[in-house]
């Protein structure tokens, strides 16, 4: 078999980050298949271990997606290349630097998972937070602060917008992005002691498990409603337009922020104090910003065949 070892370095500095769990773009016997066929070759890709002699010789991995995401035991995840690269001081070959790595979670990430829909779609899941990514872009989704760890995850294995999110508590958390995505749809306790593990299983159409392991070694059984096992309509279609839009608008707010200026006044420019209205000059301005809500609305009904024209507005004198 293929022995092949990688260090995760630090995108700056000297050093390693501690590596907790991985995710690559391809399934593991498709990747390996085509390792052991390319074992001829001179590009320095990756490099693989001669355990007879301890030497390492270049392997060529031509049509193998060879950049994957890991998650590390200080809240990181790196997005980098397996492949290998000359060190232009030693000229020996080392691990690459990441394409980025960015301080995600509060805590070790215990799971990375890709969706078994879109492979492009991958979710961390660290310390009091999960996140959502796609591949080669930047976060989607990232939840708020929960109060209590989350210690497993998976995906639906029938629903492309649902996922399953284990607690230290106990509970786990069900999210369905079809409903809403600033907080899970509902939250479910199974056990006293922390959750383990989560594996869907498939049994037929009309039947889905959900194995759920926790830290006293128990195994719960779940059949997930129909409600979290049946898609609706072009959920699949609407998911992948959920995400596109998301990029775009992160890549919208990246642009405005890159080209906002930092001192509109000028750094030599002293900033001028606004002047303290009176009340009455308050007053004043909350009825004209209050009657010109009003004209608005009544265009709005009016458009909406809801008022005519020479219907009165009731405006604050």
């Amino acid at each position: 078999g293929i022995n092949a070892e990688y260090g995760l370095s630090k995108l700056t500095g000297p050093g390693l980050h501690p590596g907790v769990t991985i995710s690559i773009g391809q399934e593991l016997k498709n990747v390996k298949g085509k390792m052991q066929t390319l074992l001829k070759g001179n590009p320095p890709l990756i490099h693989r271990s001669n355990s007879s002699t301890g030497r390492q010789r270049p392997v060529e991995v031509e049509g193998v997606n060879t950049k994957f995401f890991a998650g590390t035991e200080d809240g990181f995840l790196i997005y980098t290349d397996w492949k290998a690269e000359k060190d232009p001081e030693s000229g020996k070959l080392v691990s690459s630097k990441p394409v980025y790595a960015i301080s995600s979670h509060a805590g070790p990430i215990h799971c990375l998972l890709r969706s078994p829909f879109y492979n492009y779609i991958i979710m961390s899941v660290g310390g009091w937070s999960l996140s959502i990514w796609k591949e080669g872009e930047s976060e989607i989704l990232q939840t708020s602060r929960s109060p209590v760890k989350f210690t497993a995850a998976c995906w639906s294995p029938t629903r492309p917008g649902v996922f399953f999110i284990g607690r230290e508590d106990g509970n786990i958390d069900v999210w369905d992005l079809m409903d809403r995505s600033h907080e899970p749809s509902m939250t479910q306790n199974i056990s006293s002691s922390a959750i383990t593990s989560l594996v869907p299983y498939r049994v037929s159409a009309k039947q889905v498990l959900l194995g759920v392991g926790d830290d006293f070694g128990t195994l719960h059984i779940l059949e997930l409603p129909w409600s979290l096992r049946q898609p609706s309509p072009n959920e699949t279609v609407n998911m992948a337009s959920y995400f596109e839009r998301e990029c775009s608008r992160i890549d919208y707010y990246k642009e405005r922020e890159a080209n906002r200026p930092t001192n509109v006044s000028g750094p030599s420019e002293p900033a001028i104090p606004m002047a303290l209205e009176t009340d009455e000059e308050e007053e004043e301005r909350l009825k004209k910003s209050f009657n010109s809500y009003l004209t608005m609305e009544k265009d709005f009904l009016v458009k909406l065949g809801l008022k005519r024209d020479d219907d009165p507005v009731a405006l604050i004198h």
